[in-house]
């Protein structure tokens, strides 16, 4: 009967190569609507990666990039040249005696602080005594001469030869008294100014000359820093100008202090220029004699871009920075760089106020990644708490 025909069975592979139900009966030669394939079809596709539903594999997009970023803001910039100096006391002095003698009396303490005209030592005087009180004795002598020559004037019974005489002989001996206060004044040895008094180099029953040292005194309240720099400097030095110092025995410690002089000339073998400023030291922390170093302000810039100096890249084409572009993509931008100090670089060409750069995970950027912040405190300010620049050694 022509109604009745032997199933034929296919041996053509499923759409696809699939290994579903339907494409099960496909194989065994049943007939499955179409519509229901397509249906399957699109169930697989939605739990397989790299498809769509019209059977196309979809392109992956590019992979993020995790990275931290830092906002620029314009700071202000002090461009500081570094010296190398010393600290020495505003005066300092080995006292001595004027005159020889034997000392009598030590009138200190050792690291005492003393005042001017303060006594410090005395030396046995009993002779210069003597010797003032016979030339006070003299002089009141000259005095009575002198006052009754003039009443022999004024009766005509002294000349005026013998009043000249009288008169000079007063003058004399006003100068002898003068001289023997002197020798005994001599005798005192005291502090030319206030200061701090060092080591007693002498005790009481020694012998002394005009050549003995007796001890050294230091004024130290306000101590200054001796320092030189080259001739290219010389445009800079100027009375005047603020300076900072640091010394090894207080790590970490600026101390400020100013330039109070100028070399006029500078030294022919050496090319340097002396310069000195004043430190005040109140508190006794500094001590005469500790090496510094000096930082000296040349020139203060405005709005200067500062940025960390791991977030500057270097290949042939010279320095450059990732910048956060549009779609938080990465964009690689051309840099100049200035001065550089504390972990911090100057930008002088290629960035501008507010944009966000990558500090932290250069290497892994590339143009045109997707940028990713690692935390959300990876944000920052590049130009937050910018140092001063600085130039080390003998600066400029």
């Amino acid at each position: 009967m022509p109604w009745l025909r032997t199933p034929q069975v296919s041996t053509a592979r499923p759409p696809g190569g699939l290994r579903t139900a339907a494409g099960a009966a496909y194989a065994a030669g049943l007939a499955v609507p179409t519509g229901v394939i397509c249906v399957l079809t699109g169930i697989l596709c939605l739990g397989t990666t790299g498809c769509d539903p019209n059977g196309a594999e979809a392109l992956p997009g590019p992979p993020s990039v995790t990275v931290e970023f830092a906002s620029i803001e314009p700071a202000t910039l002090r461009d500081v040249a570094t010296f190398s100096g010393q600290l020495e006391a505003e005066h300092s002095v080995v006292l001595k005696p004027e005159t020889d003698g034997v000392l009598a009396t030590s009138e200190f303490a050792e690291g005492q602080k003393v005042k001017r005209d303060q006594v410090l030592f005395t030396l046995r005087n009993e002779e210069q005594q003597a010797r003032l009180r016979e030339a006070k004795a003299n002089l009141a002598l000259a005095h009575d001469i002198f006052n009754r020559t003039q009443k022999l004037m004024t009766r005509d019974a002294a000349s005026l030869a013998q009043k000249d005489r009288a008169a000079s002989e007063r003058e004399v001996a006003q100068a002898r008294v003068a001289l023997a206060e002197l020798f005994l004044q001599r005798t005192e040895i005291r502090a030319p100014f206030d200061g701090v008094v060092g080591i007693r180099m002498v005790d009481p029953g020694d012998r002394v000359t005009d050549e003995t040292p007796l001890v050294q005194i230091d004024a130290v309240d306000r101590l200054q820093v001796l320092f030189a720099i080259s001739e290219q400097g010389v445009a800079f030095a100027r009375t005047g100008a603020p300076l900072e110092l640091r010394v090894l025995p207080y790590p970490g410690e600026v101390f400020h202090g100013e330039i109070f002089f100028v070399s006029p000339t500078l030294d022919p073998a050496t090319r340097r220029m002396i310069l000195k400023g004043w430190v005040p030291n109140e508190d006794g922390r500094l001590r005469a004699g500790l090496f510094a170093n000096v930082d000296l302000e040349i020139a203060t810039r405005e709005n200067a871009l500062l940025v960390p100096e791991p977030a500057v890249v270097a290949d042939r084409q010279g320095p450059y920075v990732w910048r956060l572009g549009e779609d938080d993509m990465a964009t690689r931008v051309p840099v100049e760089l200035g001065l550089r100090k504390g972990g911090r670089v100057e930008v002088t060409m290629g960035l501008r106020p507010g944009d966000t750069i990558v500090v932290a995970g250069t290497h892994k950027v590339a143009e045109g990644k997707k940028l990713v912040a690692a935390a959300p405190g990876a944000r920052g300010t590049a130009s937050r708490d910018a140092p001063a620049a600085v130039s080390s050694g003998e600066g400029t």
